[in-house]
């Protein structure tokens, strides 16, 4: 497995690939929000022909100029499979990932199929959306008070963890782009996907619950839904045996 860099789009994008990469048929990976490729070594590290990336702002990849959306992403992706010479790719993607693969292949781009393990991309969250913007504006004056200050992070992740919302907090630079992704409602973007997919999904997952799964299987024509029990969000991590059996069926 070869370690390597690339600038697409300006940005330096440091990527993983097999030792022997074809650009035809190549499985590409993309990891979940706040994650990077390395978490995905015990899914790609053993195939034949590969690549797994750090996504602009993770890992070792530059930070984006400017705050993306899922569609920012996606073309960033068109790209990235263009600047590398991949055609016809099988596209795997994690949780952001995956919503980032259901933007690009909505939107006119091709692969041979989609493989989606957690996906996020289902924005029905109406509430957490409204949480958040009142609690930041909460924070502002609250943390103005003298003394308070040092017990900023602790409180707000209390509270973030409290409405499913770790990401927010712990988004750093990215915190813009966390804030225009989780806008982004990709339901109708599904019924655009022609492409041949399949969606792994762990059956206790809380971060993109079984319900979306079974909603993407439905606007997907031709998909077809794996759950794996006794698993969350990281199916590939909880249950690597039964993930991987799926998973080497299916590419």
């Amino acid at each position: 497995m070869l370690v390597k860099q690339v600038i697409v789009d300006n940005l330096n994008i440091r990527y993983f690939q097999s030792d022997d990469l074809k650009g035809d048929g190549a499985i590409v990976f993309l990891h979940g929000w706040g994650s990077r490729a390395e978490h995905l070594k015990s899914v790609f590290a053993n195939l034949p022909n590969f690549v797994a990336l750090d996504l602009p702002g993770f890992g070792g990849s530059d930070l984006p100029k400017m705050p993306w959306g899922v569609v920012d992403f996606a073309d960033f992706l068109n790209n990235f499979l263009s600047k590398l010479e991949i055609k016809n790719p099988i596209l795997a993607g994690h949780s952001v990932g995956g919503s980032i693969i259901i933007k690009y292949l909505s939107g006119g781009g091709t692969a041979k199929k989609a493989i989606l393990v957690d996906s996020a991309g289902i924005r029905k969250r109406g509430l957490k959306i409204f949480l958040y913007k009142i609690i930041a504006k909460i924070f502002k004056v609250i943390f103005l008070f003298p003394g308070l200050s040092i017990f900023r992070n602790r409180i707000r992740k209390k509270i973030y963890s409290a409405i499913d919302s770790v990401d927010y907090i712990e988004a750093g630079k990215m915190t813009e782009s966390y804030k225009k992704i989780i806008h982004d409602d990709l339901t109708k973007d599904l019924e655009k996907v022609k492409t041949p997919t399949v969606l792994i999904w762990g059956e206790n997952d809380q971060a993109t619950p079984l319900r979306q799964a079974k909603l993407m299987r439905e606007k997907i024509v031709g998909s077809k839904l794996f759950v794996i029990s006794g698993a969350g969000h990281f199916s590939f991590i909880d249950q690597p045996e039964r993930f991987g059996g799926i998973f080497s069926k299916e590419v």
